[in-house]
């Protein structure tokens, strides 16, 4: 299943398939988790019902009774009846609002929770079709849309449906002509929510649009700082920012005005009803034909009647924002991974290290290859470089080893099994991936260097880092192995970074080791400084070195060079340099590249 998200039409254009009844029944699914709470609840709601419906009857038996009769202690305890019976309606409402926003926090942690982890499992193809800044909306904004309404919104709303139905039949047996004439303007005040429905849900769904598009940019722009700075781009980036912000300003706007437009149509509805129980109410009472008190109760119910439906109306934008957010959220939830794991997969464990390609074919884009019939054999224990221009295929060959996407035709094998016969979790445990950005997370040094291995000692840590030469460094930082290392490594240089990534390879104990052009931001004495690590850290393992500086790899056991997807030489240093080809041409261009534009080119 391809991801809905960032398509080129409408990033969000798969999202919106779900129906409103769907999007309400998985939410509340996620409510009755909670089963023992949800009771409790119902019985606090329909306590807080009776009681709504009670009151005016209460208020209404004083009017026409207690204060015409003059016995003061009937008005005593209908009075008395009336506070005890509002004291416990506020308990019953209080405790209806703490436990539904505790039911509704726990939904909502519950959500989150599955989001996160159903962005853990997805395959890398999801994350090259999505932008981060979009994806983090759904998590943090789009959630936070759906927390108002299942915090308690959702259950006080039907609440107040089930208190304008009580209404609406207790008052067709109080007065059957009152109750037709109070009710005349409930088919316009549907009308109105009707027409109103589809434009606050656009409203709202283009607000969480262009939300995403300002947080994307400000992921894009915060991490790319320096970048930034470096081609005086601010600017530029600024006017950029200041359109997407006022789309996003015009969007909520927009989505202002429909709201604007709404409530107060349904609040002047809502008052014709009390205006015309006053009118013909007050005709009957001067006929005799109806008591005070009823047209007291009538314009209590009225109140209690278009009360809720004015909840009801202002909390349904809410409901659309909520809904707009849930349809996003649950496009993501419903992602299926496009790499999944066999039923029967193996656990990879105790390998050699022989790798395989075998006629494999494969393109990121559908009909555009990249590989194309592609083999290689490594052996256990060999080092292979793989040179080439860009775009040539190199680090493709290190993604589909590591099975973050599906070849198209041929196999990929480790010690002769097919990697699509094991499990993803064991294959990568397998192999060690060092990148030429290296990724650190926010924490300390040593925090980044166990990622990989979580239960690894301070001692193992010191000895990993000992073996490529990288301890007595990390130990002259400001707090040695506890600094902080910043966003993204942010506090620490470049080579600095790439050592760590380094150390955590290695603490994790690979069986086969790929280095994606993992020395291109070292500097010259830094990297003179590993080599005798990096010659440890590859000692007795398979390794695959992606390579731009051609000076790291001439002790390589193999070289390999790509073009097009496919291997045109392959010796080691030695026997390509006397081969005069297309390696030997790479080569001389970096060692000599003055001397190189006075050949004549190989080729």
């Amino acid at each position: 299943m391809s991801s809905g998200l960032d398509t080129q039409d409408d990033p969000d254009a798969r999202t919106y398939r779900f129906t409103d009844s769907q999007l309400l029944g998985r939410m509340v699914g996620y409510l009755l988790e909670y089963k023992i709470v949800f009771i409790g609840v119902s019985a606090l709601v329909a306590l807080g019902i009776v009681l709504e419906i009670s009151l005016p009857f209460i208020l209404r038996k004083a009017i026409d009774e207690d204060l015409p009769s003059g016995n003061l202690d009937a008005l005593l305890f209908t009075t008395l009846l009336y506070v005890t019976l509002s004291i416990i309606q506020w308990g019953a409402n209080y405790g209806t609002e703490y436990y539904t926003t505790y039911m509704g926090q726990n939904a909502i942690f519950n959500i989150r929770q599955k989001l996160y982890a159903r962005l853990q499992v997805l395959s890398q193809d999801f994350y090259d079709k999505s932008a981060s800044g979009r994806v983090i909306s759904r998590i943090t904004s789009d959630i936070d849309r759906m927390s108002e309404l299942m915090s308690g919104g959702l259950i006080s709303t039907f609440a107040q449906v089930f208190i304008v139905i009580g209404i609406g039949i207790v008052i067709f047996t109080v007065d059957l002509q009152l109750a037709l004439i109070s009710l005349a303007v409930v088919p316009v005040l549907l009308a109105t929510t009707i027409i109103f429905r589809r434009k606050l849900r656009i409203a709202y769904r283009d607000t969480l649009k262009t939300i995403s598009s300002v947080t994307a940019n400000l992921a894009e722009t915060i991490s790319g700082a320096k970048v930034t700075k470096s081609f005086a781009r601010e600017r530029i980036n600024i006017e950029n920012f200041d359109a997407l912000n006022k789309a996003d300003y015009e969007s909520n706007v927009d989505a202002g005005k429909s709201q604007a437009m709404f409530f107060p149509g349904i609040r002047f509805i809502g008052t014709l009803g009390v205006i015309l129980i006053l009118w013909f109410g007050g005709l009957r009472l001067i006929e005799g034909t109806i008591t005070l008190g009823t047209v007291i109760l009538f314009i209590q119910f009225s109140g209690r009647f278009f009360r809720p439906i004015l909840i009801i109306a202002d909390f349904y934008t809410s409901v659309q924002s909520a809904f707009a957010g849930a349809e996003r959220v649950f496009s993501i939830i419903d992602e299926e991974p496009t790499i999944i794991d066999k039923p029967d997969a193996l656990v990879l464990s105790n390998i050699k290290g022989k790798i395989t390609f075998d006629h494999v074919t494969f393109g990121y884009i559908e009909g555009i290859p990249i590989l194309v019939d592609f083999n290689l054999e490594i052996q256990p224990g060999e080092t292979v470089a793989v040179v080439g221009d860009t775009g040539a295929g190199k680090t493709t060959i290190v993604s589909l080893l590591n099975r973050f996407y599906e070849i198209w035709d041929g196999t990929i094998k480790i010690d002769d099994i097919n990697i699509q016969d094991v499990t993803q979790e064991s294959l990568r445990a397998s192999i060690g991936l060092v990148l030429q950005d290296p990724f650190l997370f926010m924490g300390t040094v040593k925090e980044n260097i166990r990622y990989g291995k979580p239960d690894a000692t301070d001692e193992d840590i010191y000895k990993a880092t000992e073996i490529i030469g990288a301890r007595r460094l990390l130990e002259s930082l400001k707090d040695g192995f506890d600094t902080q290392v910043g966003e993204r490594g942010g506090n620490l240089s470049e080579g600095e970074r790439q050592l760590i990534s380094f150390a955590r390879a290695l603490l994790a104990n690979p069986r086969i080791l790929v280095l994606d052009e993992a020395t291109s931001s070292i500097d010259i004495y830094t990297e003179y400084a590993i080599q005798k690590g990096m010659k440890a850290l590859m000692e007795g393992r398979t390794s695959i070195v992606i390579a731009h500086r051609l000076s790291t790899i001439v002790s390589a056991d193999r070289i390999i060079v790509i073009e097009n997807g496919k291997i045109v030489e392959s010796g080691n240093h030695r026997e390509l340099m006397e081969k005069r080809g297309k390696y030997y041409s790479l080569y001389e261009l970096q060692i000599n590249p003055r001397g190189m534009s006075t050949r004549a080119h190989p080729e």
